[in-house]
Order: C-alpha cells, then structure tokens, then sequence
C-alpha cells in the first residue's frame, strides 16, 4: 500500500459499546466488520484513535440486573464456565422473567465496577469467547478486556453540562437530572434517575468529554434505533467544540423480524455456528474478506433484508475468487481517498462495494480486510 498523507486532523472514533451477556450475532457481527473496515481504511489516511471502553456497557443498568439476577437465581451455576450461548439463554430468561430489581438496590454493583472495574465472571467468560471469535474474523480488538476509569464523576460531568446550559439537574430537590436539547427543540433526556443512577448517555459523556480538545472530530457510530440519542449526544458534543459525525447501523433481521438480543429468536445464528459452516467449506482468508463483503456491501448500511445463509454462500465464493485473482500492485492513493467522506472517515460500504467492479490488489485486501 502506498503511504497516504497525515495532515488532517485528529479523529475519534467512538462506538456504542456492548456488554457480553449473550453470543456474538449478525446485527453485532455487521457493527464490528462495519467498524473495523472504517479503522483499518481510515487509519492509512489519517491519524485515528478507536476508542472502546467496556465500563461504558457494564455500568449500564440492563447489565448490571442482569448478573444481580444470575447470582441470586443462578448462584449454583459455574459461571466462569458458561459459554457464551448458555449466558445469552440465561439473558433471554431473565428479561422474560421481570425479575429486575431497582438500582438503587444495586449500588455496590456500580461502586465496585467503578472503583476497580470489576466484570461479572459469567460475562468475562463471554468476552474471551468474543475475543477468539473476532480473532479469526481478524476483527482489530479495540479493547474488549481492558479497564479503563472514566476520567469524570457523574457529579463533574453534569456540572460541566450544567455551565454550559446543556443539563438541568433536579438532583437536590430529589429529581432526576437531564440533557437539555431544548435549544435545537429537542425533548429533555433524563441522564440520571431519581434513584441516583446514571444512564449510558452519561456514561458516554463521562468518557468521551476528557478526550476530545476544542475542534477534534469524532465519529460516533451505534445502532439506528438509537438515533434520538445520538443526534442529541451530536448536539452536545457540538456545542462544546468538538465536531462530531454520525454513522447509525440497521439491525440484520433474523427471520424476517428485526429484534433486540434480549427477545431470543437467534438460535442457529451465533457467530460459533455460522464460522463453523463457513470454515467446513472455506479456508479462514475467505472467510474473513467473505462475511464483510456480505454485512458491508450486500446488506449495506440500513437494509431490512433478513440473514441469509445462501447469499453470505454466495459471498464466501466470491471473495475466494477475488483472492485467488488478486495482482500485487501497490493500491493508488486516490482509489482509497476516493472513499472518504466529507468528515474525513473511510466509507466501509462504498471500499468494499468497489471490490466488485475491479479487481482487488493484496496489498488493500492485506491491510484492510484480512
């Protein structure tokens, strides 16, 4: 690959965190090939800082009832042996179950994660079981293991906010408090309940507000159905001098329906059992370059079009014919421009959607997609 020039400014690159509590699945699988295509491409042009914090995903509340839930009604159960499947099961059962109790109940979940970064051992089982699988994805790890403390308290963040009009904190009077978006004419959006609990836009803010210098970029990428948030958390960031961009992610519907993890539904479909079907019939290096070309450039950015094993076949063929037929010519530096979006990132979609029309160098699929 050709040496690109670095002069651009510096960029962020902040997506939504998720907590290992359930298996890897397409609608995740799509969220890590999207972003690790994004970092690896974007990284040849630019100076890039992939920024992935677990604590964002553990102190959230749905994480934390959760393994409240596992030691009061799972106590019996190893969970340092739990696969991640058994784990994702266990989740489904406790959101059908209603058995999550107040956070205000929960404080020494939050106070232990918070001063030590303490994980669940169920849900650190789950994430060395990730680790191996975007491993032979040849997913970059952003940090799925690491602890790493929010420079900020909630108490620091919501002032902050609060100077700058951004918060309205009814916190003394025993109220919640919230992010103020009434400016764009944007709803209040409660950041931290009545029972003192702080919610993930929070938590996000916790991390990313010590990190990003007035005029910085940051790419925030997340689920689509989390876009109400984002574009006010866009808006925030904004405001206080950072130039944000956005990139919202369509789930992959899985038997013609789109739902959340939680629901169940996606037995047959974790990321073991597909890599094993995949692995029977092709070798790793098209598998790798065949599951992006099909969650980035045939299932696009928002496509309702449900999972399908035949066409991610179709796919897997066609990236072991393009990388049999790869040349080694050194990739020029306006084809991976060329993909740059006005905030400065590489489009995943519009790189892989090109290896299509041409054919590809080693050097770009060396660097960017194996």
């Amino acid at each position: 690959m050709t040496a690109y020039s670095r002069g651009a400014a510096r960029l962020l690159l902040a997506p939504v965190t998720i907590t290992a509590t359930k298996p890897l699945l397409p609608t995740h699988i799509k969220g890590f090939l999207w972003v690790d295509t994004l970092y690896r491409g974007t990284r040849l042009v630019r100076d890039l800082e992939y920024y992935w914090n677990p604590r964002a995903a553990n102190l959230t509340g749905q994480t934390i009832q959760f393994w409240d839930h596992l030691d009061r009604r799972h106590a019996h159960l190893d969970h340092d042996a739990l696969s991640a499947d058994e784990l994702g099961r266990l989740y489904v059962s406790f959101h059908a179950s209603g058995d999550a109790r107040p956070m205000n109940l929960l404080r020494d979940y939050t106070e232990r994660i918070e001063r030590e970064g303490w994980v669940h051992p169920a849900t650190r089982a789950a994430t060395s079981d990730w680790k191996r699988q975007l491993d032979l994805l040849g997913v970059h790890d952003p940090g799925l293991t690491a602890d790493r403390p929010a420079r900020l308290s909630i108490d620091e963040t919501v002032e902050l906010l609060a100077r700058r009009h951004l918060c309205v904190d009814h916190r003394g009077h025993g109220g919640p408090a919230y992010l103020d978006g009434t400016r764009w004419g944007m709803p209040l959006r409660t950041v931290v309940g009545t029972d003192g609990h702080a919610n993930y836009l929070l938590v996000i803010l916790r991390d990313l507000l010590p990190r990003l210098a007035d005029g910085d970029r940051v790419l925030l990428v997340y689920d689509d159905d989390l876009s109400h948030d984002y574009a006010l958390l866009a808006r925030v960031l904004g405001a206080l001098g950072a130039r944000p961009s956005r990139l919202p992610l369509g789930r992959v519907p899985l038997g013609g329906v789109i739902r959340s993890s939680r629901h169940g539904g996606w037995d047959g479909h974790t990321i073991g059992r597909l890599a094993g079907l995949c692995l029977e019939e092709f070798d790793e290096a098209a598998y790798r370059l065949g599951m992006r070309l099909y969650f980035i450039a045939m299932l696009k950015r928002t496509s309702a079009e449900p999972f399908r094993l035949d066409l991610l076949r179709r796919a897997l063929t066609r990236a072991a014919r393009m990388l049999r037929e790869a040349d080694g010519r050194l990739e020029p530096a306006d084809r991976l421009l060329g993909c740059a979006t006005p905030a400065g990132w590489i489009d995943p979609y519009r790189l892989t959607d090109g290896l299509f029309a041409r054919r590809a160098s080693a050097s770009l699929l060396g660097q960017v997609y194996l």
